[in-house]
């Protein structure tokens, strides 16, 4: 590795690649953020109860870009402002095209999933989620339903929560204990 000049102002905003290398910082950033967005969308909800996935790309490629250009001195400021405007407008531009497009809304983020119904659980929908029995079961405890037949329908929302509603005490059906087998 060659010695670093401190303070060397070119290299430090700019670099020492070529001004095509630019481009090629914005073409990478575009591919590797439409590739982050489907492997995303493909794992599921559960593991994003707090962030969108867009918003978890982004603060993800938001530290790299940062932390690189912070850390190494051979990565100029440039291609961290570069990296920077480029996620946040591509961010900002998924979220125009998610508001007017539905369809697009629905493939990124998903939709509702019907987990349970009458108090029977729906397997196959579970599946499709990647959700396994004990995850929903650990989510309604959340929730504080000890039994599927509690509620008439719950869904895994797009957020990766639980949304359901409840039934009357009256009204209950047989269902399924959400509670640990020692407790049973």
């Amino acid at each position: 590795m060659d010695p670093i000049t401190p303070f060397d102002w070119y290299r430090l905003f700019i670099g020492e690649e070529p001004p095509l290398y630019f481009l090629e910082i914005v073409f990478r950033v575009v591919l590797i953020y439409a590739f982050a967005v489907i492997v995303l969308r493909y794992m599921g909800k559960r593991g994003q109860r707090q962030l969108s996935p867009f918003e978890l790309i982004l603060i993800i490629a938001l530290g790299s870009a940062t932390g690189d250009s912070m850390l190494y001195p051979e990565v100029p400021i440039f291609y961290a402002w570069l990296i920077i405007l480029t996620m946040v407008s591509l961010n900002y531009l998924l979220s125009a095209v998610q508001f007017r497009y539905k369809s697009v809304n629905n493939f990124l983020e998903g939709v509702p999933r019907l987990l349970v119904k009458e108090g029977r659980i729906i397997e196959e929908n579970l599946a499709k989620e990647h959700l396994r029995r004990e995850e929903l079961f650990a989510l309604l405890r959340e929730r504080e339903i000890g039994n599927t037949g509690e509620v008439q329908y719950i869904f895994l929302e797009q957020t990766g929560h639980v949304g359901l509603f409840r039934r009357k005490e009256a009204d209950r059906v047989a269902g399924e204990d959400t509670l640990p087998d020692e407790l049973n």
